[in-house]
């Protein structure tokens, strides 16, 4: 069963009551909702959420595509580098590089010891391996429970770092009570919502007066660009739920959400735009890395950027 504190802060996904541990379940006495527990994990996806057949035909997709791009195996060398990959084993990958150096700034600037931490889309649980030892009790969240992309190998992590929780849950409907966690965060996770807004929503609700909601390596587009990204096109044929959206898409849901938004970084950091024509030269003005990075999300069709908000209060 899941430990107490996580018991604590857990709420049925449909009405927000509390939920009762029976046997290996929790029982909503409110709405009626049970909830297996299976190797721990409690799995919180409810058949009477909105968007549920969208959702689980992206587990399903998931794993379809990791099977046909052939990643779908346990891989302990990769795993344990993960998010650093390009640093650690000289990949030259610029999704990953775009994760390590959000994820890098993350942990650098914005995390301390004592936080409780929530990750919305943590797949296998990598943050994990960063967070616990640096003194964070841990909390990995994800509608895919697959043993081998999903949370299930996150026991792989428990194996390298210790325990922490996890549940499989709905980033549009966490289980969780308001104001729960000292830090939220996502990684590519916010641009699979069938409502941006709502999840953001979510990501601020679950977050304390005071605390931390960072959204980490999402894809955007230009102004004037499709929202389908030809690039995603096998992803959706599968079942995936990939949207496209402009930076100023995430900064009105952020804004919505009641969310200060205290910087905004091009997701892989700086050195492609450095060596750009125009995006180089507006660097070297003072506040340069804001103007290009500005000038990249409406001039250069597709890209990614990472937000670090704070939800305003004590």
């Amino acid at each position: 069963m899941p430990s107490q504190s996580l018991l604590d802060v857990l709420r049925c996904p449909v009405c927000g009551a509390r939920l009762e541990s029976e046997d290996s379940r929790l029982d909503c006495g409110s709405c009626g909702g049970r909830y297996a527990v299976e190797d721990g994990m409690p799995r919180l996806l409810d058949d009477r959420l909105p968007g549920i057949r969208e959702k689980r035909a992206e587990i399903d997709g998931w794993v379809q595509l990791a099977r046909r791009q052939d990643w779908y195996r346990p891989d302990d060398e990769v795993d344990a580098a993960l998010p650093f990959l390009n640093r650690d084993l000289g990949w030259e990958d610029k999704n990953w590089g775009a994760n390590e150096h959000s994820f890098g700034l993350l942990l650098e600037r914005y995390v301390r010891p004592g936080m409780r931490v929530l990750a919305v889309g943590a797949a296998k649980c990598w943050g994990a391996q960063h967070l616990v030892p640096r003194g964070c009790d841990y909390v990995g969240a994800d509608i895919l429970d697959d043993p081998v992309i999903g949370l299930g190998r996150g026991a792989f992590y428990e194996g390298r770092v210790g325990p922490f929780e996890r549940v499989q849950a709905d980033g549009e409907h966490l289980p969780f009570r308001d104001g729960a966690f000292d830090l939220t965060y996502c990684v590519a996770t916010l641009h699979h919502a069938l409502d941006l807004g709502r999840m953001v929503r979510e990501l601020a609700r679950v977050t304390r007066p005071g605390g931390l909601v960072c959204a980490l390596n999402e894809g955007t587009r230009a102004v004037g660009k499709s929202g389908d990204n030809a690039e995603q096109s096998e992803e959706r044929a599968l079942g995936i739920n990939e949207h496209v959206h402009t930076l100023w898409a995430y900064l009105w849901s952020f804004v919505r959400a009641g969310l200060v938004v205290r910087r905004i970084e091009q997701a892989e950091g700086y050195g492609e735009l450095a060596q750009r024509r125009i995006a180089g030269k507006l660097m070297r003005l003072p506040g340069g890395r804001a103007w290009s990075m500005l000038w990249a999300q409406h001039a250069y069709g597709y890209g990614g950027i990472s937000l670090y908000a704070r939800k305003p209060g004590k």
